[in-house]
């Protein structure tokens, strides 16, 4: 990749825009935190994006550690097809180094298939008031990153499934596979599996390595629920997109084991103002005028499963809260 300079006035500067006139023009932007003290980044400075020698980058005393797991998934995907985003560094230094402020992931990951040099937005040290202001940097690149949540994933999911099936044709439906079969959990043991969507999901699992699934969470069974959530219509999936609802992976099952009608009436009454019902459950029991099955509290459910145990496994519970059962039996002479 040849150097090229980008330049553009970044963290508390100016953004170069297009008047009506056709002139270009600066806008003063509006710093994330506060003044250019804080988003630790100068006027008018410049960047570069070019290929840096991965020996020549100081990735030490990070914030955030690189996970083996992750490097391990990215690095395969790298391998297959190429870095899609790259690294941010300062630099050069004293002694000719660069610092990394984010993609220690990526890094590691390059240094794992032995590149010999990663893709960089490398920004000079007059950039940086201080070293503090690099980690701040760091910090924030950090802090903004928004994670999908399981409305989200499942749709991104259910997408890449219809890509799949573009390029490979539908996956035929085979049997009607038992509740087992589909790893559903308790909570969600009401949810029938479909034959169709564990087809699917088995399909798509493999497209991923053990690494990858493991990593990314990508199993078939993860990939079995966003397909069962992405059945979920999709006028309600956007009246709940920037609800509570859509960060609520259980919620949002119980939502999908409804008809569309049935879901649109339960959205209604828990997106009402003031909510009618909290829950898809409390909403269905409004609906139906039924009694919304209650959840257990916390010693409700030790309870229960301390009645399960084995005896002697019931004796090690005892030694192990010797001190609260001591002062339960001492308030009660």
């Amino acid at each position: 990749m040849r150097s090229r300079d980008l330049r553009q006035w970044s963290g508390g500067g100016a953004t170069r825009v297009s008047s009506p006139t056709g002139r270009a023009v600066r806008r003063q932007a509006r710093p994330l935190f506060g003044d250019n003290k804080i988003t630790g980044m100068k006027h008018m400075t410049a960047h570069t994006i070019r290929d840096l020698d991965l020996a020549a980058i100081d990735a030490t005393d990070r914030l955030r550690k690189a996970l083996p797991a992750r490097v391990e998934a990215l690095a395969e995907d790298l391998d297959q097809r190429g870095l899609l985003t790259p690294i941010e560094a300062v630099g050069p230094n004293d002694d000719g180094g660069y610092r990394l402020i984010y993609g220690a992931h990526r890094l590691a990951a390059a240094q794992q298939l032995e590149w010999a040099t990663i893709p960089s937005i490398v920004h000079a040290p007059e950039a940086f008031a201080d070293e503090a202001q690099t980690r701040l940097r760091e910090i924030r690149e950090n802090l903004m990153r928004f994670e999908l949540n399981p409305l989200e994933r499942a749709v991104a999911i259910t997408a890449w499934r219809d890509i799949y099936e573009a390029a490979h044709g539908k996956v035929k439906p085979g049997r009607k596979p038992k509740k087992a079969d589909a790893g559903i959990s308790a909570n969600i043991a009401r949810i029938q599996p479909s034959g169709d969507l564990d087809d699917q999901s088995a399909k798509l699992a493999v497209c991923f390595s053990e690494a990858a699934q493991a990593a990314f969470g990508l199993s078939q069974r993860a990939i079995y629920l966003a397909l069962q959530i992405a059945t979920i219509s999709p006028d309600i999936r956007d009246r709940i997109a920037d609800s509570p609802l859509a960060g609520n992976q259980s919620e949002l099952l119980k939502l999908s084991d409804q008809s569309p009608d049935r879901q649109a009436q339960i959205i209604g009454l828990i997106l009402a103002e003031p909510p009618t019902a909290t829950s898809v459950d409390e909403a269905i029991a409004v609906i139906d005028k039924t009694q919304p099955a209650q959840t257990p509290k916390p010693w409700e459910k030790v309870s229960d499963r301390f009645s399960r145990l084995k005896r002697a496994e019931q004796h090690r519970f005892f030694e192990a809260h010797r001190d609260a059962i001591d002062l339960w039996l001492a308030e009660r002479g």
